[in-house]
C-alpha cells in the first residue's frame, strides 16, 4: 500500500488525474451494468449515460480536492528535505570545526610539551654540558698519549684504546648535541652550491657499500642561502640516520628542486629502510624521543632547530616497510649557480 501510495505522489498532476477519472469511470460502469443486467435483463443506455457522467463530474471535484492536498504534502516533504539536507551539512560543518580544533589543540599542546622539555634542558645543559667536557677532555688527552707512547703494543690493547676513543667522542657528542638544542648558535647566512655543500656533507658519512647512492639534482637549481656549517650538520645527521634505516643495504636519494616564486629550494633524503610508525612520527622531533638503543633523542631537535633558523622548514613522509623522505626547504639566493659534476 505505502508503494502505491508513494508511486501516485511520484506522479504528474495531469497523469493522476486521468488515471483517477478512467478508474472512477470503469467501475461506475462495471456497477451501473451489473445492477442493469440483474435489474431487468437489459441495458438502458440513460442509465449507462448518467453512469459514466456523473463519476466524471464527481471525480473532477475530487481531483481538484486531492491535487491540492498532494501539492500541500510535496512542499511539506521538499521542506522536510531541504531541512534534512540542512541539518546534514551543519553537522558536516561542526565536524569539520571539531576536528579543526582538535587538531589545533593537540598541535598547542605538543609545542608546550616540547617548550617544558626544552625549558629542563636549558636548566641543566650549561652545567652538565660544562661539567661532562671537562672529564671528557682530559680522558680524550689520555687516550691519545697512551696510544702515542704505545704504538707497539699488541693488537688487543690498541683495540681496546679505539673503543674508548669512539665512547669519549659518542658522549662529546651527545654534549654538544644537548646544548645545541637549547642554544642554537645565530646563522651566518652566505650563498652556497647545493650540490656542493650535499656532496660535502656525505663524504664526511660513512655509508655502508651496500646502499647504493642516487643523485637527482639540476644543474642549473639555485643557490641557497644558508649558514653552511649548519647545513652541513643537517645532511649529515640525516644522511646518517637514513643509512642506519637500511641495516641490509637499499638506496639512498638525495635530489632537489627548485620553487622560483617563493625562491625555496626544497632538498629531500628518501631512503628504502624499515620506516617509521605514525605514533613515532607526530613525535620525531621532540626532544629525548628516541627509538634507537644508546640514543638520547636529541639529533633530530637539533636539526629542526637548525633549519628554523635559517629560515627553512622540515617535513617527514614515511610508511613502515618502505622507507622516508626528509624534505628540508630552504631559502633561494635569487642567483642560479651551476655546479661541475
Amino acid at each position: 500500500m505505502k508503494r502505491f501510495v508513494r508511486s501516485l505522489i511520484d506522479l504528474s498532476t495531469f497523469r493522476f488525474a486521468v488515471i483517477f477519472v478512467l478508474g472512477a469511470m470503469l467501475v461506475s460502469v462495471l456497477i451501473v451494468l451489473s445492477i442493469d443486467l440483474l435489474w431487468d435483463g437489459r441495458l438502458n443506455a440513460e442509465l449507462e449515460f448518467a453512469g459514466v457522467v456523473t463519476p466524471f463530474l464527481d471525480g473532477m471535484f475530487l481531483i481538484v480536492f486531492i491535487t491540492a492536498m498532494i501539492k500541500e504534502f510535496r512542499e511539506e516533504v521538499d521542506q522536510r528535505k531541504l531541512a534534512e539536507e540542512a541539518a546534514r551539512k551543519l553537522n558536516e560543518a561542526l565536524d569539520e570545526k571539531v576536528q579543526e580544533r582538535t587538531k589545533q589543540l593537540l598541535a598547542v599542546q605538543d609545542e608546550l610539551v616540547r617548550t617544558e622539555k626544552l625549558a629542563v634542558l636549558g636548566q641543566v645543559a650549561d652545567t652538565v654540558g660544562h661539567e661532562l667536557r671537562n672529564p671528557l677532555g682530559v680522558m680524550n688527552n689520555a687516550v691519545y698519549f697512551l696510544q702515542t707512547v704505545l704504538s707497539d703494543a699488541d693488537e688487543t690493547t690498541r683495540e681496546y684504546l679505539g673503543i674508548i676513543k669512539d665512547e669519549i667522542d659518542d658522549a662529546d657528542r651527545i654534549v654538544s648535541d644537548l646544548l645545541d638544542v637549547v642554544r642554537t648558535t645565530p646563522p651566518h647566512p652566505e650563498r652556497v652550491a647545493v650540490e656542493a655543500l650535499l656532496r660535502q656533507a656525505i663524504r664526511k658519512c660513512e655509508v655502508p657499500f651496500s646502499i647504493s647512492i642516487k643523485w637527482a639534482i639540476p644543474e642549473s637549481i639555485a643557490a641557497v642561502r644558508v649558514d653552511p656549517m649548519h647545513m652541513h650538520q643537517v645532511f649529515w645527521n640525516l644522511i646518517i640516520n637514513a643509512a642506519e634505516a637500511m641495516p641490509d643495504g637499499g638506496e639512498l636519494e638525495i635530489s632537489a628542486n627548485e620553487d622560483r616564486e617563493s625562491n625555496t629550494v626544497t632538498i629531500k633524503v628518501k631512503d628504502s629502510g624499515v620506516g617509521i610508525a605514525p605514533e613515532h612520527r607526530v613525535k620525531l622531533f621532540h626532544p629525548m624521543f628516541t627509538t634507537k638503543v644508546r640514543r638520547v633523542g636529541l639529533g633530530l631537535a637539533v636539526l629542526e632547530n637548525l633549519i628554523l633558523a635559517n629560515g627553512g622548514s622540515v617535513a617527514v613522509e614515511s610508511e613502515p616497510g618502505k622507507g622516508s623522505v626528509f624534505a628540508v626547504t630552504l631559502p633561494g639566493s635569487q642567483v642560479v649557480c651551476s655546479e661541475d659534476n
